[in-house]
């Protein structure tokens, strides 16, 4: 989710190669929230600055801000991203600690979250992809469904009266083929699925019916590891569809 697009080893270094396609370039209709928590011009890579200690490069955001406008056209306004991921962390770390707020992710999440409508905004949708590291550990992928399902619900619960509609991309099996036993993974998968049957206005889209194919390397990094940009672009274009799909007559 945080974007990996065109992140590859350069002289020992991982490196973005800076090339943003059209369906990534900026627009003054598209905005992001900063580190700083300040509304600017979403511009590649979006999450510079968020995902702390990575290398960011094209992710999903601009692509699915772009086809949103393109298809909702001028009902959907403005759109403001709000980029909060972080690169292989597990859902334990995002989980709420009220005896230890700065002990996760979570508090900042949330602060983030109500800095983007203080000016008006308002928050239309959760996008939600990770699970991978999870899925390397038996018993992180085993208690994925309950973390799961107290995260979504500790969100809504914190940032009411909002309606918060979320989109899950499940995990794809190609990020552990070479590094774990994969027998964790459709445990994840499953626990994606059961959460979204669970809780209300939770949908999911399987991120196996990208065009990736582990053999030939398409749609991959060369690390295996992470989606090419082609790959981010096309997932971008899909979450926006799918909120559509689902949630458009909102707007």
């Amino acid at each position: 989710m945080a974007g990996r697009g065109g992140v590859e080893m350069y002289n020992k270094k991982l490196t973005w190669d800076g090339l943003v396609p059209p369906e990534c370039t900026p627009e003054p209709s598209i905005l992001r929230l900063n580190p700083d928590r300040q509304w600017e011009v979403a511009r590649e890579p979006l999450h510079l600055g968020i995902d702390i200690n990575r290398t960011p490069g094209i992710g999903p955001g601009i692509p699915f801000a772009k086809e949103l406008l393109a298809k909702a056209g001028p009902k959907a306004g403005a759109v403001g991203l709000v980029p909060c991921a972080r690169g292989g962390t597990l859902i334990g770390q995002w989980l709420k600690n009220p005896s230890n707020p700065s002990a996760t992710f979570y508090q900042n999440f949330i602060e983030r979250i109500r800095t983007s409508d203080k000016d008006g905004g308002v928050v239309r949708a959760l996008f939600w992809f990770q699970g991978e590291s999870d899925a390397a550990m038996n018993d992180t992928a085993m208690r994925y469904k309950d973390n799961l399902m107290k995260f979504f619900t500790d969100i809504r619960n914190d940032i009411k009266p909002r309606f918060l509609p979320i989109v899950v991309v499940k995990i794809a099996l190609y990020d552990f083929i070479m590094k774990h036993d994969t027998h964790n993974l459709p445990a994840v998968r499953a626990a994606q699925d059961a959460v979204a049957k669970e809780l209300p206005d939770v949908v999911t889209i399987d991120a196996l019916e990208l065009p990736i194919n582990f053999t030939t390397n398409e749609g991959l990094n060369l690390d295996h590891g992470h989606f090419n940009t082609s790959t981010e672009i096309t997932l971008g274009k899909w979450l926006a569809n799918t909120y559509l799909s689902h949630f458009g007559h909102l707007l």
